[in-house]
């Protein structure tokens, strides 16, 4: 086939081409998403990793924290017995508060650190998915603007 004759028949070509371009852009977008999507999970199965992760971080320092409260205790009892001036209570209710004191300053310095850290973890996973989403959304609509005004142009020139 030749070229075009007329200036309509090269824009109704120039047209055509574009929106095969369109097409096998909107025609991309699966596998796009697809992959996306596969990075999501793979980001979702980092997260649920820190999760046990951190879990299991706090599950063992519960425990070591339990046997290093025990090993003082017993410390703290065998002096007691050896200490005639303060009363049982006193010295229990002395031992009780220290390891309260004690847990409390660990625990809750590395729970909120970890804490901290996954909460920014996911904030930037959900501010960077929402800014692709206006990016993909601002393109389409200037994409959609300019065909619309190619489209306009090309029907108003029709005689």
């Amino acid at each position: 086939m030749s070229g075009p004759r007329t200036t309509r028949e090269a824009l109704i070509a120039e047209l055509l081409g574009d929106l095969d371009g369109l097409l096998a852009r909107v025609e991309a977008l699966p596998a796009l998403v697809d992959g996306a999507e596969g990075k999501l999970s793979g980001t979702v199965a980092a997260l649920d990793d820190a999760g046990d992760k951190f879990r299991l971080a706090v599950t063992a320092f519960t425990e070591q924290a339990k046997a290093d409260l025990a090993e003082y205790l017993d410390l703290k009892t065998a002096q007691a017995a050896q200490t005639a001036a303060k009363t049982v209570e006193e010295q229990r209710a002395a031992l009780q508060e220290a390891a309260r004191m004690a847990f409390r300053s660990e625990a809750s310095d590395k729970a909120a650190s970890l804490g901290i850290a996954l909460g920014e973890a996911a904030k930037e996973f959900r501010r960077s998915m929402w800014s692709r989403l206006m990016e993909h959304a601002i393109t389409a609509l200037i994409a959609s603007g300019f065909t619309a005004g190619l489209v306009y142009a090309i029907v108003r020139g029709i005689p």
